[in-house]
């Protein structure tokens, strides 16, 4: 079972060629995943959790999702693995991954990294990447998944797990110090805004994952904008799937670019 997470589509789009190289069944880990438990096919031997890497650490919707999710007792056994994406590098995220997964007193086994195109955009520095090196990591992106469930596969039958990430230079510093920073001050939806603008097409709305993105209007009209609330996985998927660039989050996203991976985001919704 592969259970993802994503915003601009880069985790979707890994989850979908893992499932399509292991023959495994996904699930999206949407706020219904919490109303009821796992339902795991029979036989299931294993659960893979994709998600994007957020700041050097897991999301904090993942990491509320992990300590909820419920899961039948019946299958304490299964191993669970990890492939995050990541623009750069993880830091020390596969080690607060696996906190996260003892803590439930499940097996922590083997993490992986697949390095995708940058979308995150909200802080002064960060934009996306450049329209060729989009390419080359789009392009690389099938191969590092076939190497991956290679490894994810020996590593299961060796009983071993494996650690095959790019956890970057000052890792202890981007997770431990940054990224606590990072989520406390650097997460809040409140400076989420439409400018003029905003045709009212309702775009930001359908991509938010967590419907915490809702229009002013129930109907379409010219009027309508955007309003958001307070569940927020701080994904971006709104800025970037706006076709007027309308969607800012306060100063810091003027004149930057906007990213959906081509793949799961053919038309842009």
């Amino acid at each position: 079972m592969i259970l993802w997470f994503s915003g601009t589509g880069n985790s979707r789009y890994i989850a979908r060629l893992l499932s399509e190289k292991l023959g495994e069944p996904m699930r999206e880990m949407d706020p219904d995943i919490l109303s009821s438990p796992l339902q795991l096919p029979e036989g299931t031997v294993r659960v893979i959790w994709v998600f994007p890497v957020y700041s050097w650490g897991v999301p904090p919707y993942v990491c509320r999702i992990i300590r909820k999710i419920k899961i039948p007792t019946l299958t304490s056994s299964i191993c669970h693995h990890v492939v995050m994406t990541c623009g750069d590098d993880t830091g020390l995220t596969p080690s607060m991954w696996r906190k996260l997964i003892t803590a439930r007193g499940w097996s922590a086994m083997s993490a992986f990294s697949v390095q995708m195109p940058n979308n995150y955009v909200s802080m002064k520095g960060f934009d996306i990447d450049s329209p060729k090196l989009t390419r080359e990591k789009l392009a690389a992106a099938p191969a590092r998944v076939n190497e991956v469930s290679e490894e994810l596969l020996r590593s299961e039958h060796d009983r071993l797990p494996v650690t095959d990430v790019v956890s970057g230079s000052f890792a202890w510093v981007k997770t431990r110090i940054i990224y606590p920073w990072f989520v406390r001050y650097a997460m809040s939806p409140a400076p989420f805004r439409c400018t003029d603008d905003c045709v009212s097409c309702g775009k930001c709305s359908r991509i938010c994952p967590l419907h915490n993105v809702t229009m002013s209007s129930p109907t379409p009209a010219a009027n309508s904008h955007p309003i958001w609330g307070n569940n927020c996985a701080g994904c971006l998927a709104c800025y970037h799937v706006c076709p007027k660039h309308a969607v800012q989050y306060g100063k810091s996203t003027i004149h930057k670019g906007q990213y959906l991976n081509p793949y799961i985001f053919m038309n842009r919704i």
